[in-house]
């Protein structure tokens, strides 16, 4: 009897033990394919965040040399770029056990501060040289960064370090195991922690402060990473939204999703999206665009034809700029036939194919309100006294602007010639006081 039970059992005991091994053997398979592909992540993070401190670096170079004042806003707007694509780079690195705030705040006030330089009018307002000594400085300063960063990517590559045994060690505070990344990393965020002499201005000391106060105001429920993806996946016509990586800026900011996606032709797209209402900040998509094949004006309407996508109300071009093949817009909304400068949009479209390479918007979304009082108290005509007699007016409009105490200011905008250059002069709707003057390309009138 025993025979016969051992003779059936035998078998089954025999396949559930296969059975067990090759489940096992399933399951360590798969555990292994995922710490390679997080292995093979964080080593993509960290050698995209070499390359890209150094072509910053480079950037700020490029910008002390620099005497063409187009050529300099470009440069200031690629650093600008770059400081964020950096910033983007180290969120994807497993350093959450380790205090690295001081580096991300360092890069991040650097975009602050060349983004206000790059889109400044150089024309009109130069750089000062207590500018220029700051960027002397930060050129310096990411040098030292820079070289650190090499050496921590020398020594990973010589020594055949793994990041997933960094984030053991971290999380075990294991004292045998080699640290050289982890130093590295703690010597860098140390250099940032020097860096509290940079001079970045009042406006940019200030400027953190306001956006999380302005984020805090803004309209719309709270979005997850997945509606995040749907969104970016959307604008860039992905049909996978699995395409985008999505991550939680932690210690840069606390109510912003970055996000990340690799196009075909290699090249990747970055974007930045509030966590409360979803509202995308700003894209870039760095691509070469070898040639031109649009004209200004089918630019324009690419521009125009992806807002209108967007669901962004009724918005007019008052600026452009050309830089390798591409032409960039600026939008302000219209509300009652007056123009709301506060609220811009800026897009980028490559004269290849007319693609959006990028989009700006964090004025729009952090200054976007309704109900503003747009009543002036002067007249046209009484406005046009306050306007210098030899500037020959030909257009003339009520805007919104930020005057010089940075509050919005009902204007009235005059367009003339004086000489052969063109101007656009405001001046105050209340009080008549001159609150700003532009000197303007003289295409814009003409092609947009």
């Amino acid at each position: 009897m025993y025979r016969r039970i051992a003779a059936v059992l035998f078998p089954i005991v025999t396949l559930a033990l296969i059975g067990t091994a090759v489940w096992g053997y399933q399951e360590n398979q798969e555990k292994n394919s995922l710490l390679i592909k997080a292995e093979n992540q964080y080593q993509r993070a960290f050698h995209d965040l070499n390359f890209h401190v150094d072509k910053l670096q480079d950037e700020l170079g490029k910008a002390l040399a620099l005497n063409t004042k187009k050529q300099l806003s470009t440069c200031l707007t690629n650093v600008w770029r770059l400081s964020f694509v950096a910033q983007n780079d180290l969120g994807q690195l497993p350093l959450s056990l380790m205090p690295f705030d001081k580096t991300e705040s360092f890069l991040s006030k650097i975009g602050d501060f060349t983004y206000r330089l790059g889109v400044r009018d150089l024309d009109r307002k130069p750089l000062n040289e207590r500018e220029y000594h700051t960027l002397q400085t930060l050129y310096k300063k990411s040098n030292a960064i820079q070289q650190d960063l090499s050496k921590v990517q020398s020594q990973i590559l010589e020594k055949n370090l793994r990041w997933m045994d960094v984030e053991l060690a971290m999380a075990s505070e294991d004292k045998v195991m080699d640290n050289t990344i982890i130093n590295g990393f703690k010597k860098v965020d140390k250099l940032s922690e020097g860096y509290k002499e940079v001079d970045w201005g009042p406006s940019v000391n200030n400027l953190e402060s306001h956006q999380r106060k302005k984020v805090t105001k803004l309209k719309g429920e709270p979005v997850t990473p997945e509606e995040v993806k749907e969104k970016i996946a959307d604008i860039l016509n992905l049909q996978d939204s699995d395409q985008v990586k999505v991550v939680a800026n932690k210690k840069r900011n606390t109510s912003i999703y970055s996000a990340r996606v690799k196009m075909k032709n290699g090249e990747e797209v970055y974007a930045d999206v509030t966590k409360k209402g979803g509202h995308v900040l700003w894209m870039d998509y760095d691509r070469d665009v070898k040639k031109q094949n649009l004209s200004l004006e089918q630019a324009q309407v690419k521009a125009i034809q992806f807002m209108d996508r967007l669901g962004y109300p009724q918005m007019e071009a008052v600026n452009y700029d050309d830089a390798g093949n591409m032409s960039s817009f600026t939008f302000v909304r219209k509300e009652d036939d007056v123009l709301i400068y506060p609220e811009s949009v800026v897009i980028k479209v490559a004269l290849d194919n007319g693609e959006i390479t990028g989009y700006q918007a964090n004025d729009y979304v952090f200054n976007h309100k309704e109900n503003r009082n747009l009543k002036p108290t002067l007249t046209k005509d009484q406005a046009r006294k306050y306007v210098n007699p030899k500037l020959k007016v030909k257009e003339s409009q009520l805007a919104v602007i930020f005057g010089d105490n940075e509050k919005e200011t009902l204007c009235y905008e005059f367009a003339g010639r004086l000489g052969k250059s063109k101007y656009t002069v405001f001046i105050n709707a209340k009080n008549g006081d001159e609150e700003f003057v532009e000197k303007m390309k003289d295409q814009i009138s003409d092609e947009l």
